[in-house]
This record gives C-alpha cells, structure tokens and sequence, in this order.
C-alpha cells in the first residue's frame, strides 16, 4: 500500500494511528496537541524537532511531547514507512502519573524481535483487538522511551499498596469474563496504569492482562467438558474470536482446545 491512512481505535478513542507508506507526508513545521509515539519501519530521515537535526533510521522508537515543533525529511520517499499513535495527553496522564508536559523528545533504537511486537502491537491497535493487553503493552514500551525514573513512580500510592493490589485481584476475579480495561483497574485504587501494571505483577507474578487471560483459560477448560461448541467457548470465556482463544489456549496449556477436548 502506498500513500497515508489515519485511523482510530474502535474500542479507546485516545489513540489515533498513522501509516505512512512510501509517501510525501506533512514538509512544514508543525506540532500535535497529543503525545507522538513513532516507529521507523524503513528509510531514513532528517528530522528537526524544536530546532534541533536527528537522523534517525530504520527501528527507530521514538516519542514527541505536545505542541513541540518539528519536521521530517525523508532522504528517499520511495523507501520511506512509519507509523505514529498519537495519544491523548489525560490517557497519558492516567497511564503515568505525570504531565505530558513534563516529557522530554527521545528515541532509542530497538532490536529486531522489538521492532516486530511494536508493529504488531500497532495493527492489533487500530484492529480494537484485546483492549487490556494492548494497552498493558503499548504502557510498557513507552516506558522504555521514559528515561526518568520519576515518571514511573506515584507519589499518591497508599503505604498499604498490598491491600490495594489485592482489591483489583479480587476485582478481576469476580468480573474476568467482562471487558474490564485497565482504566478500571487504576480507578478502583487511585494510581497510575504503569504503576499498577508494575505492583500487580510484583505481587503476583503476571500482569493484570496475563492473569485475566489465565483466568479466561480455567473457564475454558470447564466449559470443554460440556457439549458446547468451540467458537460459544471462545465467546463465553471473554475472548473476541475462535483464532485469538485458540492461540491464547495453546500457550497456556500447550495444546489446542480440540486436543484438550479429545483427551478429556
């Protein structure tokens, strides 16, 4: 595909999705009111951000705080493809506990296996697909472009953060079959979405994301001993579709439900 396509996702209307294709995008200096995360797929260009010259190249990360000028300038437009999110500066907020404003530009570049999750991680994005996990991973790599440790700590969190975590444990135990986001999740104990993400995982070795799926996988499993069908499985156990519940099942069993079905 050529050319550039905008798009939102379906399910969280804070983020806007950019591809840019082997195309003449924006020349002129300009700045967006969102938090620009960008990824460089392929190409390279110079690009000016607040008055200073980056050359920047294929498996570029990159972050672009709000109502900072810059402007790209692709050396072959003819090799040239990125794809940007752009993110609302109160999800931002929600997700780190500081003001977008407080962000400095930065950008590091990412091994192969990375640059290949960040991609899929965009097209699954705009696709609306799993919402928790998406954001618990989008959350994650921005914070490798967050150098500073202050944007990750929360200095409202209760002392008695063990209490809290075990309020959203007992939160997604009793509603894991629901579209539960992590707003839901940060709301119910006052802290950031990074934060939580961090504690839940400290505490119980997943993070909210995994432990809801490992849940969804036990329902599974009791389900499959029932006439039901594969794809009322799926949809009854809180998964979008057949595919995503059969490659989430296998990982976590080691075999696909059909086998798991055969053997019991």
């Amino acid at each position: 595909m050529t050319g550039i396509r905008y798009s939102f996702n379906s399910n969280n209307r804070n983020i806007e999705i950019k591809k840019c294709n082997n195309a003449i995008h924006s020349s002129k200096t300009h700045f967006h009111e969102e938090v620009s995360i960008g990824l460089i797929e392929s190409g390279s260009s110079k690009t000016e951000i607040d008055g200073n010259i980056y050359d920047l190249t294929k498996n570029t990360f990159l972050i672009i705080p709000p109502n900072i000028s810059h402007r790209c300038n692709p050396d072959n437009y003819e090799n040239w493809n990125f794809k940007m999110l752009y993110i609302n500066t109160e999800w931002f907020k929600s997700g780190f506990n500081t003001n977008s404003e407080d962000i400095g530009f930065d950008y590091i570049k990412i091994n192969e296996k990375i640059f290949l999750d960040v991609v899929k991680l965009i097209d699954d994005i705009e696709n609306g697909n799993s919402t928790i996990e998406n954001e618990s991973k989008l959350l994650n790599y921005i914070s490798l472009l967050l150098n500073n440790d202050k944007l990750y700590l929360d200095e409202n969190v209760s002392e008695n953060i063990n209490s809290n975590i075990r309020k959203i444990k007992e939160y997604v135990d009793l509603n894991y079959l629901e579209d539960i986001r992590l707003d839901d999740l940060s709301n119910i104990i006052n802290i950031s979405k990074f934060y939580l993400i961090r504690k839940f995982n400290d505490y119980y070795g997943l993070s909210p994301h995994q432990y809801i799926t490992n849940l969804r996988i036990n329902h599974a499993k009791r389900l499959l001993q029932t006439n039901k069908d594969f794809v009322s499985v799926a949809i009854e156990s809180g998964f979008y579709d057949q595919s995503h519940f059969i490659k989430n099942f296998k990982e976590y069993t080691g075999v696909t439900p059909m086998i798991y079905k055969r053997n019991i």
